[in-house]
């Protein structure tokens, strides 16, 4: 399997270095100088073809062998990075032909003295650079040193030191050696002794790496050096490491250096950079001094003032990464003794209280004195120091040739004030500072910045505080770039960035809470760049999209963001496909309509047929949307054609209800409503004369119904204001619609008001049950009917035994209502 995944490893690179040979011949002057093949879990050497490459890197896989003529195509190669690898041998005639090979990388692999055959290194007259630090080559070590003494192109060497051996004379033959790194075993206390040999070469640049201690004449043999760089052993470093190592500096009085670095001091021995060291440092003419990470834990202040007040060469002075919480001294002032000073990185804690207050109150003014040389003043740690000072006004005395001010993690109370004395400032970095409250002209006094930094500043609430944000970058026309990532902004106030500014702006708002884009000016050429990662947008809107068409940015990056890919953010979607602004697409996930992730770059290739499938979508819900509207409207008409005249019935009463704001009453108007066709007025007449001498009160629409009412209330109105309704059935009424309404409407008063009772037929012209409405035969049980005698012979079928059945029918009412009312 590993062998299987090799070989597709080595095709890849052949491929790779065959698609370089092609570009070779398409871009002319711009030739593809590399081929990367790092980690890739080589385990044999890849076949390389002939091409114009001048770069191969094969560091972390598991090689074990550099194959004879492993680079025979690749003469014009000039780097070859083989380290951290499983290298045990190297076949005589690996680096053939390699005339132009300058660098050659070789370090941490298992390589011993017989893995070099003799004479490997012969023919690479121009190798000017070998690591063969982090190996075995301890077991030859002397046959080692005279293979690498062959190689007399040398400039910069890297190796490891034999304990048991010095470093041998062969090495002399490298007249062109400047610049050695040498790799100690565990525990190596470094010596003269140890170097006594390397008098002959002019060494100038110096690095020992895994140090755990120093002699004082460690340096001796080293007349040229320009360049000394050590890094400490974390385990095997001696409690008293560092003093040994300023000790070996004494063989450095009255010389010139470039540099001295000291890194990677551990925490145990920890130490207050004091007399001891600065009195050996003021006796050397040094520019730079790196002390990082070398748990420092405070400045005298004493000393470091006579050191920046006698005459000293000191241009950069970094002492980044160290703990500084035993500093007691107020030693800012000290820098501005130095008069060649043009870098200085110190830890945040090395500043404390240097203000000089001016006024009571909160406002805090402070003044301070800086190199009038100083260019760079990084103040910056890597965890918050939380103070109750605010930021009132600020003076930097000096400070004119002042370029970057790194001021991460100072938290200020607040930001509500303005530095003065800086006007040159390029870059700023506020990040950590607590602008919960902000003044429009913390930045007006720097017109010539080009980048500001403000990272978790807690500026979304600061500049929305602000009364006119037009003012906060008034005076700041040449910024480039804007870094406010982590503010938990929601929005940015109207008029920020609506400024002339004579570049294009690139701007990063990543890890807020914008769900829209900001407010940009809608000019082309003001944006750059935006970013605006891990924030809340699941896509843009169209007036986004707008301004972004009318700006042209040459890149904005939504990585992190919620981004929805659906029907419903289609119109998104299509925009980002084919306007070329989103720089991410590979990058980004979004989230598609049944809730999985999906790359948005492989989305973004079906969206033809995404799109199509949303358009089918749509037309299946319009449909279904008519389909069901269509089918509700037909159950509601089904209905209500049923039960229409339940419906009427009830809208009749509610109107009337409004109309006369006064409830119903058992108290009736009338004995009995009438209701019958037009046609039988004549035969109408005669029975309401005969039924009025008996003393009924009848109502008849033809005298009672007022006049400019609708029909259908005047009917509900007689319905309600009578005890009985009496229906004179015809052949005539049987065809007037009018007829079955009152029918409905009386068969939906008598079961709403219990009076089942009230309804009385009279049945003339001989009609059948089976002929009469539906309605009234569903009531037919409950009906009082009298036939009109059609046969004056029959027995008790006379006029007068009809208008007697009749007058009982319409007295049934008034007895019940007298037998419940005694009173009456």
């Amino acid at each position: 399997m590993a062998v299987s995944n090799a070989f597709l490893t080595i095709c890849q690179c052949i491929l790779l270095a065959w698609s370089i040979k092609v570009t070779h011949s398409k871009l002319n002057d711009q030739i593809v100088k590399l081929i990367d093949c790092s980690r890739k879990n080589l385990t044999l050497m890849p076949i390389f073809l002939q091409n114009s490459t001048i770069d191969i890197y094969l560091q972390g896989n598991f090689l074990r062998v550099v194959p004879v003529w492993s680079f025979q195509k690749t003469r014009k190669i000039k780097r070859v990075d083989l380290s951290e690898n499983l290298l045990t041998a190297i076949e005589m005639g690996a680096f053939e032909g390699l005339v132009e090979l300058t660098d050659l990388n070789l370090g941490s692999n298992r390589l011993t003295s017989k893995s070099l055959p003799e004479n490997i290194f012969q023919g690479l007259v121009s190798l000017q650079k070998l690591d063969t630090s982090t190996n075995y080559f301890y077991d030859n070590y002397p046959y080692f040193q005279s293979e690498i003494s062959k190689v007399r192109s040398l400039v910069k060497l890297q190796i490891d030191l034999d304990r048991r051996h010095q470093i041998d004379k062969s090495l002399c033959n490298l007249l062109k050696l400047q610049d050695l790194g040498i790799f100690a075993p565990f525990g190596q206390i470094f010596s003269d002794n140890l170097f006594q040999n390397l008098k002959c070469l002019k060494i100038e640049i110096l690095s020992l790496y895994v140090v755990s201690s120093l002699a004082p004449d460690t340096f001796i043999s080293f007349p040229s050096l320009k360049t000394l760089r050590i890094m400490i052993s974390h385990r095997e470093a001696a409690y008293d490491a560092i003093s040994s190592i300023f000790n070996s500096f004494k063989v450095f009085k009255g010389k010139n250096m470039t540099e001295i670095s000291i890194t990677q001091n551990p925490h145990r021995n920890g130490f207050v950079f004091g007399h001891n060291h600065f009195a050996v440092l003021q006796d050397i003419c040094l520019q730079k001094l790196n002390l990082v990470d070398d748990s420092i834990l405070g400045i005298h202040f004493k000393p470091l003032e006579v050191y920046g007040y006698k005459e000293n060469c000191l241009e950069e002075l970094d002492l980044s990464n160290n703990l500084m919480f035993n500093s007691k001294n107020n030693y800012l002032y000290a820098f501005c003794m130095f008069k060649h000073l043009k870098i200085a990185r110190i830890p945040l804690t090395v500043v404390r209280q240097t203000h000089i207050k001016r006024s009571t109150g909160n406002d805090v003014y402070e003044s301070f004195c800086l190199p009038k040389t100083l260019e760079e003043l990084d103040l910056h740690s890597n965890v918050k120091e939380h103070t109750m000072k605010g930021i009132a006004h600020t003076t930097i005395i000096n400070g004119s040739n002042l370029k970057t001010l790194k001021l991460a993690n100072i938290t200020f109370r607040d930001c509500d004030g303005t530095i003065f004395g800086i006007e040159n400032l390029e870059y700023l970095d506020i990040s950590g500072f607590i602008c919960k409250v902000l003044s429009e002209h913390l930045l007006s006094q720097f017109p010539k910045l080009i980048t500001l930094i403000a990272r978790d500043a807690s500026l979304g609430l600061g500049l929305n505080t602000l009364t006119d944000a037009s003012e906060f970058l008034k005076m700041n026309l040449d910024l480039q770039h804007i870094d406010l990532m982590q503010n938990h902004i929601n929005s940015l106030p109207d008029g920020l960035f609506h400024h002339s500014f004579r570049q294009k702006l690139s701007i990063i708002l990543d890890r807020n809470y914008l769900q829209s884009l900001p407010n940009f000016p809608s000019r082309p050429n003001t944006i750059k760049s935006v970013s605006l990662k891990y924030n809340r947008l699941s896509c843009l809107s169209e007036n986004d999209m707008a301004m972004l068409n009318i700006i042209k940015p040459s890149s904005v990056f939504l990585g992190g963001n919620p981004i929805e890919c659906s029907c419903n953010t289609l119109s998104f979607l299509k925009w980002m496909n084919h306007s070329g602004f989103i720089s991410d697409i590979s990058d980004i996930e979004c989230i598609s309509q049944n809730g999985t992730l999906v790359t948005l770059s492989h989305f973004l290739h079906t969206l033809k047929s995404y799109e199509i499938s949303c358009q089918t979508k749509l037309w299946i819900t319009v449909a279904s949307c008519i389909t069901s509207f269509t089918i509700v409207a037909l159950i509601f008409g089904t209905v209500y054609y049923r039960y229409r005249f339940a419906f009427e019935y009830f809208f009749l009463r509610v109107k009337i209800k409004l109309r006369h704001y006064q409830p119903l009453s058992d108290d009736f108007n009338y004995d009995a409503f009438i209701s019958y066709s037009h046609k039988d007025i004549p035969w109408v007449k005669t029975l309401h004369d005969k039924l009025d001498s008996k003393g009924f009160s009848l109502c008849l629409y033809h005298k009672d119904f007022q006049g400019g009412m609708p029909i259908a209330e005047c009917i509900v109105e007689a319905i309600n204001s009578s005890r009985k309704v009496v229906f004179v059935i015809t052949d005539d009424f049987l065809e007037s619609s009018w007829g079955t309404y009152e029918i409905e409407m009386t068969k939906m008063h008598a079961f709403r008001e219990g009076r089942e009772s009230m309804v009385v037929v009279i049945l003339k012209d001989d009609i059948k049950k089976d002929k009469l409405p539906k309605a009234l035969r569903e009531i037919w049980y409950k009906v009082v009917c009298i036939v009109w005698p059609s046969d004056s012979e029959a027995p008790y079928n006379s006029e007068e035994m009809f208008y007697e059945n009749l007058s009982k029918a319409l007295s049934d009412g008034r007895m019940r209502i007298s037998d419940d009312n005694p009173s009456m």
